[in-house]
């Protein structure tokens, strides 16, 4: 146990990491882009591309990141209300459901990167295979659905007394 301890928090660090540069590289190049554009004439042809490319990084890797960190969109009014052990049971559930929803999205994104493969499809500037800026998203799920399936197993292994 102790070594999947250690991997996840060496993978929490990766993800970290993989986020913060993405987001500082982005900020980076796209203030010089402004910048050259304003005082230079000159705009950068390739920002537009890196920007999508980081957008979709942020947001599928985010993804998994915020489900590890629970920083998901929570509505909370019945949930409060309810005792602790419908709490548990709707918290087992919530996390089965998400789990399967997720492990779905994470073969139809394999599913799309494998046509763009077919396809052959590269970017308009950087001519970098649409298929590889395209496999964060299959990732970017499936640590989504990891993270959701250790919860369910938490939730489901660890007992909650009522107050």
């Amino acid at each position: 146990m102790k070594i999947l301890q250690k991997i996840d928090l060496l993978w929490e660090k990766v993800e970290k990491g993989i986020l913060s540069i993405t987001t500082i590289l982005m900020s980076l190049m796209l203030v010089g882009n402004a910048v050259s554009r304003y005082f230079f004439n000159k705009s950068w042809p390739f920002t537009e591309e890196i920007g999508k490319v980081g957008i979709i990084v942020l947001t599928f890797m985010g993804l998994g990141y915020a489900a590890r960190k629970k920083m998901h969109i929570e509505m909370s009014g019945f949930y409060d209300m309810m005792s602790l052990k419908m709490q548990r049971v709707l918290s087992i559930f919530i996390n089965l459901l998400s789990a399967l929803v997720l492990a779905f999205c994470t073969y139809l994104a394999i599913e799309y990167v494998i046509h763009l493969y077919i396809l052959n499809q590269v970017s308009t500037i950087l001519r970098i295979p649409l298929y590889l800026t395209m496999m964060v998203i299959p990732i970017g799920f499936f640590l989504a659905t990891v993270r959701y399936i250790v919860d369910f197993f938490d939730r489901l292994l660890t007992k909650v007394e009522e107050k």
